[in-house]
């Protein structure tokens, strides 16, 4: 009876054991403990590992078959042979780990770019959790484009996120649309502060304690080997940029150094204390909107020609001269409060010294891009035009801690509860909250003013065409205006796009006046050895009123749509009627200043070989770089061909990757 007993004592000792392990102390059993404590308390090691019941069980009838033989029966080969099932029972659970922390999984998020598996083709450590200002980004789709501010819906109260750079949102919560007013304005918002509390301060430094523990480790552990099987895969000559599967043993040992950098931040949890905490927020100037660059050069076989692109960028710069972690863009945020009426209004703030020229300075700066077109320029201008500026504040926290004697001085980030960097100052100077101005970013109902009837929803549009009573109306300050418009008359298998007239009146940088476009193109070179003594006749041209945000594409379109314009046009004056109404219509999403903008280099497509054959660089600047378009433009809806618009159509105002990836003949 006794010898039962006891073996019933130690299956259930080890099962116990492992129970303590997995939950009161939360360490992770290694690859070389598993056969060791899978022999002696295979029950233990399940229950460690957090297997199933049944796996369990398995595991205590097997420690009590071995230590029954040994007490009862005497027969220690039988233990022994116990003792080698559960040793290679470890082996087997150790494998199984090794596989489910290598192995890629499709359902689950991917990999970061900073985890050290990333790290296997590269001989870089993960990179500290510093924030970095990456400059100035081209977007090119729109799950990238600016920052989202949470702002109330207006109809049932919903928390929606709204990109600021779009004029429409519609509620899911409700199925309600709303127009987003007060645009105009600078947006002053505030990433929410997830660090409120003296608990939240402390688990973010042990995360970051835990994290250098672990590149420490990584260094000494991981790194070797990573570095061998690189040497090997470059023995085998194979690119270092191939995806091999990681080396069960790496990806063994890098699981055995989390658990230990997790064990490490266990320990120190409690001796880690927190002696200051002082709150506070910086402001940064952002911007977004769209760069319009023309460009006089060389092609590949050495013709002059003259081209021009639009690219959409994201800039910020730092509105106080503290050195602080640069804020970079804010694409990656989810969303942003608006200043007045959040939490974080109350926090002290570092002042504002600095204005929106330093984003010109240190972020756009258009007339030093880099040009991205297909010739060597010779000479080029460009305009950046802000759609959206912004203050935004940053919560920060300068911390003191303490560990063991050794002092910390941290900065850590509210927005992402993870500590930033080391402050690079002594003193912070901060004024208490302000009353901030009044915030004028606010949702309408989208509705007709003067009939009521709901306008069609486009995210982009900044004037909408009522289709009950067809006014052109858009928003000016805080009030609706309606907007004369010209157009042609509806036709069968056509769509209906927007375009601004302007009338062709280019002045040069010498005070010349061109009204002609013949008189532009071929007075270049400054002689008229094709038109000849004929005057100047005025003309109109056709500057597309809608946007396409993805710049090559949208170039491409605009080049199509170059010949079509100069063709002879039957215009009225008079509002589409239900007589005649419009059918598949483009949204307005391009305003008439930043037209002006787009005109000006949207003019370089007139430009043939023959004029630029003999075009020196001083004329071409005056006459067409530096020239202004002069002349109030006239929204006009001109009919396009259905075979055109539509392989656009998704990049119209938003870009949305389904459509990039349909014009470019790919499919998901």
């Amino acid at each position: 009876m006794i010898g039962w007993l006891v073996a019933a004592s130690f299956a259930t000792a080890g099962w116990l054991v492992g129970h303590w392990l997995a939950g009161e102390k939360g360490i992770r059993p290694s690859l070389h403990t598993m056969p060791l404590v899978g022999a002696f308390a295979p029950a233990g090691l399940q229950r460690w590992c957090g297997r199933s019941l049944v796996e369990q069980l398995t595991g205590w009838v097997l420690a009590f078959v071995g230590w029954a033989a040994a007490a009862l029966g005497h027969d220690p080969a039988l233990l022994v042979a116990t003792w080698l099932l559960g040793a290679i029972w470890g082996v087997v659970l150790g494998c199984l780990s090794m596989g489910k922390d290598s192995a890629p999984d499709a359902a689950g998020p991917p990999v970061a770019a900073d985890s050290p598996q990333a790290t296997l083709d590269r001989p870089v450590p993960p990179p500290p959790q510093v924030a970095s200002d990456p400059g100035p980004a081209a977007v090119e789709d729109d799950d990238g484009l600016a920052f989202r501010l949470a702002l109330r819906c207006p109809t049932c109260g919903a928390e929606l996120g709204v990109p600021v750079y779009h004029h429409m949102v519609r509620c899911e919560f409700c199925a309600s649309e709303h127009v987003v007013m007060g645009q105009g304005e600078v947006i002053r918002a505030v990433i929410p502060d997830v660090v409120t509390s003296r608990e939240t301060v402390h688990a973010a430094v042990l995360k970051h304690l835990r994290h250098l523990h672990y590149l420490k480790l990584y260094d000494q552990r991981v790194r070797p080997l990573v570095e061998q099987q690189q040497a090997s895969q470059q023995q085998a000559e194979l690119p270092l940029t191939l995806d091999l599967p990681t080396s069960p043993i790496v990806a063994a040992v890098e699981r055995e150094v989390e658990w230990e950098a997790d064990a490490y931040a266990g320990r120190i949890s409690s001796r880690l204390r927190v002696l200051a905490w002082q709150r506070f927020l910086a402001p940064t100037w952002h911007r977004f909107g769209t760069l319009y660059q023309a460009a006089f050069g060389r092609d590949q076989e050495g013709h002059k020609r003259m081209e021009f692109q639009v690219v959409t960028l994201e800039g910020s710069a730092s509105a106080n001269p503290t050195p602080l972690p640069a804020m970079g863009k804010l694409s990656y945020l989810r969303a942003l409060r608006p200043l007045v009426g959040s939490p974080e209004a109350g926090i002290p703030a570092l002042p504002i010294t600095l204005g929106q020229e330093e984003i010109d300075r240190k972020a756009i700066q258009p007339t030093q891009r880099r040009s991205e077109l297909a010739i060597t320029p010779i000479a080029q201008r460009g305009t950046f035009v802000a759609e959206t500026s912004a203050l935004v504040y940053r919560p920060w926290h300068l911390v003191e801690a303490e560990l063991e004697g050794a002092r910390h001085r941290l900065l850590v980030d509210g927005g992402a509860a993870d500590v930033g960097g080391v402050p690079e100052f002594e003193t912070l100077e901060t004024e208490p909250p302000g009353e901030p101005p009044p915030e004028k970013l606010r949702l309408t109902p989208s509705r007709c003013p003067e009939c009521g009837g709901d306008f069609t929803f486009a995210a982009d549009s900044v004037a909408h065409l009522c289709r009950n009573c067809f006014r052109l109306l858009q928003i000016t300050g805080d009030h609706w205006q309606a907007v004369r418009y010209a157009r042609e008359e509806p036709q069968g298998g056509s769509w209906l796009a927007p375009f601004w007239r302007f009338p062709l009146r280019v002045r040069a940088a010498t005070g010349e006046v061109v009204v002609d476009l013949a008189h532009l193109t071929d007075g270049i070179d400054g002689t008229y050895d094709q038109i000849g003594n004929r005057p100047q006749v005025p003309e109109f041209f056709y500057v597309p009123a809608f946007r396409v945000r993805i710049s090559k594409a949208g170039v491409r379109l605009y080049r199509r749509l170059w010949p079509l314009l100069g063709q002879p046009r039957s215009l009225s004056r008079e509002r589409f009627t239900t007589a005649s109404p419009p059918r598949q219509v483009v949204a307005v999403t391009l305003p008439a200043p930043e037209a002006r903008e787009f005109g000006r280099v949207y003019l370089a497509l007139a430009f043939g070989h023959r004029d630029l054959a003999r075009a020196e660089i001083k004329r071409v600047r005056a006459a067409f770089l530096d020239a202004e378009l002069e002349g109030e433009p006239l929204l006009t809806y001109l009919n396009l061909p259905a075979e055109l618009v539509l392989p656009f159509r998704g990049l119209l105002g938003r870009a949305r990757p389904q459509a990039v990836q349909a014009l470019q003949g790919r499919r998901r």
